[in-house]
């Protein structure tokens, strides 16, 4: 992601806030996957259809056309590969969470501002130089 973001794992415990509201993290993807596996995946893949459409893809029509669950019949013909493949292309969908700020700032009684040094060996560093 641009912007000066840096995306980090998540862990299951973790809790994510969002104003009046807080999820851990499992509950989070779990409510993730219930919704793309009930209707909502339906409609997203009628409009993910008709989107490319408009974009002048055209995918062939199947009775179960199923971007996320089973995935789109297709072939594949990779780059130094003699020929084509069989397989399926399918959609994942995952959340990612984002940092804003990197400059971690800690500061002591003294109300003094002290900051992560450039490297952790800074500091041997210094120790071995005095």
């Amino acid at each position: 992601m641009e912007d000066g973001f840096k995306a980090i794992e998540c862990n299951d415990g973790d809790v994510l806030d969002f104003g009046d509201n807080t999820y851990k993290i499992a509950k989070f993807r779990q409510a993730m996957d219930i919704s793309f596996n009930s209707k909502l995946e339906d409609t997203l893949n009628e409009e993910l259809n008709e989107e490319l459409s408009r974009q002048g893809v055209e995918i062939k029509d199947s009775p179960n056309m199923n971007w996320f669950q089973e995935g789109i019949n297709c072939e594949i013909l990779a780059l130094g590969s003699q020929s084509w493949k069989k397989g399926k292309v399918k959609i994942n969908i995952s959340v990612e969470f984002y940092i804003e700020e990197e400059n971690v700032q800690i500061t002591n009684s003294n109300n003094s501002e002290i900051t992560e040094p450039e490297s952790p060996l800074d500091d041997l560093r210094r120790m071995i130089h005095e």
